[in-house]
């Protein structure tokens, strides 16, 4: 009886472990083949209007929250951008209530230089000149793929401070390119409608 009472505990001593390590590695497999699991992870590509073009990198802390961060680019200079966006419900389309924070920054005088002094392009627009801080709230959908890809559109209201640098520091061959108003700077803030789509590769 002591033999094989020794037998047993050097078996449970020697399995065991190889008996935790299985139900470890079942374990993760079952997690990542759970259609509910929470990828917290992503790349995020959408246009919208104030801001263009924009790619951020995401990440989802919670099944409720997520988070954003990148870079912007409307077609004249680039910006950077930060948000969240509440997910209130589960499922393959749920809505969704974003908050974004963005800025870009106005062409500084000495690339407005350049710019005029490269006859081949054309003439510099005043919007070339100017930079914006806005903040945007906005009300969508999200629809979710198997494929852990997915699609939004949303809608809502921008507050928008536009700012216009002066630009009487420019070399005076250039200063015939600009009008009197121009050269001194200048604020604006105003509220416009706001549009955005996008899709979201989610990962990890």
């Amino acid at each position: 009886m002591g033999r094989v009472s020794t037998l047993t505990v050097l078996f449970v001593l020697l399995f065991a472990p190889l008996a935790l390590a299985v139900e470890r590695l079942e374990s993760r497999r079952r997690a990542t083949q759970d259609p509910e699991r929470i990828a917290p992870f992503g790349l995020m590509l959408d246009a919208g209007i104030p801001e263009g073009a924009g790619l951020s990198v995401a990440f989802r802390p919670t099944r409720l929250v997520r988070l954003h961060l990148g870079g912007t680019h409307n077609g004249i200079r680039g910006g950077g951008r930060a948000g969240l966006t509440l997910l209130p419900m589960r499922g393959w389309l749920t809505p969704a209530f974003s908050l974004d924070f963005g800025h870009a920054q106005p062409a500084d005088e000495r690339r407005l230089e350049r710019r005029l002094a490269d006859l081949s392009q054309p003439p510099v627009p005043s919007l070339e000149r100017v930079g914006y801080t806005y903040v945007s709230a906005l009300v969508g959908l999200e629809v979710s793929l198997p494929s852990r890809i997915t699609f939004f559109v949303r809608g809502g209201l921008s507050f928008l401070e536009l700012n216009g640098p002066g630009m009487d520091d420019l070399d005076e061959p250039f200063r015939q390119a600009i009008s009197p108003v121009e050269e001194k700077p200048w604020t604006l803030r105003l509220i416009r409608p706001t549009a955005k789509l996008g899709f979201l590769l989610s990962f990890g």
